[in-house]
């Protein structure tokens, strides 16, 4: 069984369509087998886009391990931002590739894991983290993540607190100033605002 932060799944594909309503538009995303939360539209997903403040000084915006694209296509469509959507997982970014063109956007899709293949910096970096992957690995993705901040740039990640929400805020504050912005269901929405 492959998982959603597998490289080149070899699971069949199945391919179907997901409908997601927000601030009166309807997207529709096409998800498949070996990516994450392939039947619906996550919660912590959600959750999380309903609670960044994008401001008209992001310009530039990163979608952190993007899946088949919710986050970095929403994004795009609402705030005009440039954005890049980024994985390790082939088919999650061929998904992105064409969940982009279905809702009408453009934006960058880049092969990387963590920051491997990242080089720019950002005004915004969005992540509901492939938790999967391990506390050390994540930890690392985070560290990087505000490294490439733009100055005034914010890093948003969601994590419940099952998942190590708690640990990961410890750790968070060890080289950053986080703040829990929201708490809904168990899922912490956490900022890092880069100063």
């Amino acid at each position: 069984m492959t998982h959603y932060y597998t490289e080149k799944p070899d699971s069949k594909s199945n391919e179907r369509t997901l409908h997601y309503e927000f601030e009166r538009i309807t997207y529709q995303f096409i998800s498949d087998h070996s990516v994450f939360s392939k039947d619906h539209i996550d919660t912590a997903t959600d959750i999380l886009l309903r609670s960044i403040n994008v401001t008209p000084q992001m310009k530039k915006g990163l979608d952190l391990g993007c899946g088949y694209g919710v986050i970095g296509t929403v994004l795009t469509k609402q705030f005009h931002l440039e954005m890049t959507l980024s994985d390790v997982n082939e088919r999650a970014l061929a998904l992105s590739r064409k969940n982009l063109v279905l809702n009408n956007v453009e934006a960058s899709v880049i092969k990387s894991e963590g920051f491997d293949n990242l080089n720019d910096q950002y005004d915004l970096i969005v992540s509901n983290p492939p938790i999967r992957i391990g506390k050390q690995p994540l930890y690392n993705m985070f560290e990087n993540a505000v490294k490439h901040l733009n100055d005034a740039g914010e890093f948003w990640i969601v994590m419940h607190k099952k998942h190590g929400a708690l640990s990961a805020l410890k750790h968070l504050r060890t080289f950053s100033t986080p703040e829990v912005l929201k708490k809904d269901k168990g899922f912490h929405v956490i900022v890092i605002k880069k100063h």
